[in-house]
């Protein structure tokens, strides 16, 4: 067990290297034999965590190589003994991020790494095959893109750096699920994405929006990816709540209305998210305010500011939402006074400010008559 112990403690020493500036003496031999390391920590982790005697030991041997490894390299990120079955990908995904590494070795990943199935079978056919030339090109737009100072008329809710990440996420994506049986892996995949991303979750929200947004000749392709991520961000919960919520909270509220005109699902999708939003929410009479019951939910304050962006975006969004909230009304009671229902305070609100939008318009109007009048 010393032995193993030793060796685990070597392999996360490997894996926080590849993500330095060391990993620059490294060649195709050394990531061949990182890899083979790494093959051998997701052995150790197939073998063990479930064994509650050998469990704690291996665990301790983690926590006590992290402790050093932070002491010495600074921003090391802790691997858990969860991580270590993901231990390939891991090391896949620290080299390809790495700016400083190489050419031969960011060549060398895509010679020798094959993505595998949950048994690590490796037969013929069971492998997919990444396109080296178009990950490299999309990498290097991405740069190029990033690095562009634009005038802030000219962009949109999402920077050029962003969509183009979004791109390349999507084409991996497509590249991935066009081979059968690689939908665990998938999913794999986007959950290594959100414990690298760690509590920032909002750029890779802002990732997934842009893939969300994206519309060309090969939609087709395109949209099996797409539902892919939404039944992703649907199905993966996070603090007892979808993904799916936590995103409709950390985008712009324009970036959401975007999405819901986009197509049907998503619309559908978020309307469940906002719906789910009110109905946990109660009245505070001594405050006369709806107050939110869940603490990770928003304030109805906030829900209303969702709602006004639908309304400003017009038909047929806005008519359909409107018609949903009615109905919910409806079966509510149908009460016309606030407090009652929270359907009816939510129609009150976005309602009034549709009024006073016409309103302050006719006013403009008129006021712009009277100035050409007297000029």
């Amino acid at each position: 067990m010393e032995a193993v112990l030793k060796n685990l403690g070597s392999t996360l020493e490997v894996l926080a290297v590849s993500e330095t500036e060391f990993v620059r003496e490294w060649d195709a031999r050394t990531v061949d034999r990182a890899f083979q390391w790494a093959k051998y920590c997701e052995h150790v982790y197939n073998r063990f965590h479930a064994n509650p005697s050998i469990r704690p030991v291996l665990e301790d041997c983690l926590r006590l190589t992290n402790e050093r490894l932070s002491e010495g390299l600074s921003g090391h990120r802790a691997l858990s003994l969860a991580d270590l079955a993901q231990c390939r990908h891991r090391l896949f995904i620290g080299l390809l991020r790495n700016p400083l590494a190489p050419h031969s070795v960011f060549k060398s990943l895509f010679d020798n790494c094959r993505l595998f199935e949950d048994d690590g079978d490796t037969k013929p056919g069971r492998e997919t095959h990444l396109d080296l030339s178009g990950l490299i090109m999309c990498r290097s737009a991405c740069k190029l893109l990033g690095s562009f100072q634009l005038n802030s008329q000219e962009t949109s809710d999402i920077s050029f750096s962003t969509q183009v990440q979004g791109l390349m996420l999507l084409q991996r994506l497509h590249a991935i699920q066009c081979h059968p049986g690689n939908d665990s892996y998938l999913r794999k995949l986007m959950d290594t994405f959100l414990q690298d991303v760690g509590q920032d979750l909002d750029h890779l929200f802002e990732v997934i929006a842009a893939c969300l947004l994206i519309e060309n000749e090969t939609s087709e392709e395109h949209t099996a990816a797409q539902d892919f991520l939404l039944d992703w961000l649907q199905d993966h919960h996070q603090n007892h709540h979808s993904l799916l919520q936590t995103m409709c909270q950390s985008l712009p509220l324009q970036m959401c209305t975007k999405l819901s005109q986009k197509q049907k699902k998503i619309r559908l999708m978020y309307w469940e998210v906002l719906k789910q939003w009110a109905s946990s929410m109660e009245y505070d009479v001594s405050g006369g305010v709806w107050v939110q019951q869940c603490d990770t939910f928003p304030s109805f304050k906030t829900l209303v500011n969702h709602l006004k962006s639908i309304w400003r975006s017009g038909s047929p969004l806005k008519e359909e939402t409107e018609k949903e909230l009615v109905v919910l009304k409806q079966v509510d009671g149908d009460f016309e006074v606030q407090g009652l229902s929270v359907w009816t305070d939510l129609l009150l609100h976005v309602n009034t400010m549709g009024k006073i939008m016409k309103t302050g318009g006719c006013r403009f109007l008129h006021d712009s008559d009277k100035i050409k009048r007297s000029s």
